[in-house]
């Protein structure tokens, strides 16, 4: 059984007035659930107790009044609180606490995980900006901050510097460090990823502290030096285009190895090196008569290799009907410390096409299909076994070789490109009735190596003019494994919903939520939501 509680509550908003001194903004939301999560064999079930607060401020116009066109500044911060006390709660007496304690009464490190932690503070943004300095031509930010481009949303701590030209193009130029797991009011959601890195805290050489050398592949967390610099259109609203630059350095000790050498020692590496180097390049064009045309791509200096690219092509087929094209191309890249850079990497293709309309004022409908390429060097289905058996290790009172299976690997001749292909398809459609609405969506992906495919059928019906709500849906779920047939299932579930909006500042929805396969037997989940506005 699985049961979740979530709410969120917006203690106080103060949107800031037109041409008024030190306005301010104030927010703060909750959500707490409560829920089970079992792992795929179902041996292990993990109870989670999630508590998310974010707490926002914003103060503005600390100039003065604020005069259009003319200087302007701001203060914003935005915190967060992940917390989740479900951590620990499943382990028995004699491993308490050990997810985050290395001693315990079963031993030392049974349970331990480096760098969880029960409720971790996030700081996820806060910068004092200033615009329109300087007639216009400067702007700038200084603290933490985001920046969000076709190289992926990041964030640094450090300043930015943009101007703004009067020819339709502005540039930006920041540098600061990388925000990074394991430092302070930080997470590791913008590193690259492939490296497992953070706070090395009480780690020590005791026998009731956690060694190094007892997690040689958790990193020591230290300043991430970046630089990053930026060419983006600024003019005609019919085309948008950012060519866009940045480079991360490791800094510290990086241990090299899992396991210890003859002498009982790890290598390790230190000083300054490379983390990610990349650019990218991405543009839009939009004719509101007529149509779009978008697409991008990225380049990674490390590997050597277009890291992505995307192209996009829609008709506005009159005022209710769009078709399009997608393309999209992605092959993974990791931090250049990381092991998984020796690894072969491969792409992974999506090409679709979809369609959008609206027939009516009540009733509208979208679709879309096409496929999913993933290659591979070699063939899956053969290079594993071919490869032992170069070697002997599959052929009985056979000297093993292992010359013979590094050579077998690097033939190109073995490492012919194969590709297996996925046939993807979404339908949605929806109607709406004076006081409601229906719904219909529905989806599949099926291919050589399983399937996946649904639908869900929801309605919506309000009374008194919006204040009373009731909701519902219900779902029906296929899916199929070739390589782990015990794990097929078709899965029925259904939502029952009520809420109510007392105030225009305030409102409750309530859920009640059943699942059942042959997996999981029954699951049932409540989310109770709650909202709260105050201010003008």
């Amino acid at each position: 059984m699985a049961a979740s509680l979530a709410g969120t509550a917006v203690v106080v908003a103060l949107p800031p007035r037109e041409a008024r001194a030190l306005d301010f903004e104030v927010q703060s939301d909750t959500a707490a659930q409560a829920y089970q999560v079992a792992s795929p064999w179902g041996d292990v079930v993990l109870d989670r107790r999630r508590l998310l607060q974010t707490l926002s401020l914003g103060v503005y116009n600390l100039q003065g009044d604020y005069k259009p066109g003319q200087a302007d500044y701001q203060v914003v911060l935005r915190m967060r609180l992940d917390a989740d006390f479900g951590i620990n709660a499943h382990l028995g007496n004699a491993d308490r606490g050990g997810e985050t304690s290395y001693q315990t009464e079963a031993g030392p490190g049974v349970r331990y995980v480096p760098g969880l932690q029960q409720a971790p503070v996030d700081l996820m943004y806060a910068y004092v900006e200033g615009r329109n300095l300087f007639n216009g031509w400067l702007g700038f930010r200084a603290g933490r901050q985001y920046v969000s481009d076709v190289l992926g949303w990041w964030s640094f701590d450090g300043a930015l510097a943009r101007v703004t030209t009067p020819w339709y193009v502005q540039a930006e130029f920041y540098g600061g460090l990388e925000q990074r797991g394991g430092l302070p009011l930080s997470t590791s959601r913008f590193e690259r990823p492939g490296v497992w890195r953070g706070t090395h805290g009480g780690f020590g050489t005791a026998s009731d502290q956690p060694s190094v050398t007892d997690y040689p592949s958790y990193q020591y967390a230290t300043p991430a030096p970046a630089f990053g610099v930026a060419l983006e259109t600024n003019g005609p609203s019919w085309i948008h285009g950012r060519l866009t630059y940045r480079r991360v350095y490791n800094t510290g000790t990086s241990i090299t190895q899992q396991f210890p050498d003859p002498t009982g020692g790890y290598r390790t590496m230190t000083g300054t090196r490379l983390s990610q180097e990349r650019l990218g390049y991405a543009v839009d064009l939009n004719k509101a008569d007529l149509g779009a045309v978008r697409g991008g791509f990225t380049w990674d200096f490390y590997n050597q290799i277009v890291g992505s690219f995307h192209g996009g092509v829609e008709l506005y087929a009159g005022k209710r009907v769009t078709v399009g094209a997608d393309v999209d191309y992605f092959v993974p890249t990791f931090d250049a410390d990381s092991i998984w850079n020796w690894f072969t990497k491969s792409p992974v293709t999506t090409a679709t096409a979809r369609i959008s309309a609206t027939p009516t004022r009540r009733f509208d409908l979208s679709a879309y299909g096409g496929v999913r390429l993933w290659q591979a060097d070699g063939d899956p289905e053969t290079f594993g076994v071919e490869e032992c058996r170069a070697s002997g290790i599959c052929i009985g009172d056979q000297e093993i070789d292992p010359s013979a299976a590094t050579a077998f690997i690097r033939n190109e001749d073995n490492r012919a490109t194969s590709t297996t292909i996925d046939a993807l398809a979404n339908v949605a459609g929806r109607y709406r009735l004076g006081t409601g609405e229906v719904g219909l969506r529905g989806m599949m992906q099926a291919g050589a190596r399983g399937h996946r495919a649904g639908g869900d059928l929801t309605g919506e019906k309000r009374f008194d003019g919006g204040r009373y709500t009731a909701y519902g849906r219900v779902s029906v779920y296929d899916w199929a494994d070739p390589e782990r047939p015990q794990r097929d299932a078709t899965s029925f579930g259904y939502v029952l919903g009520a809420g109510v909006q007392p105030v225009k500042q305030a409102g409750l929805r309530l859920e009640w939520e059943h699942d059942m396969n042959r997996l999981v037997g029954q699951r049932f989940r409540v989310v109770a939501l709650l909202s709260l506005r105050l201010g003008g």
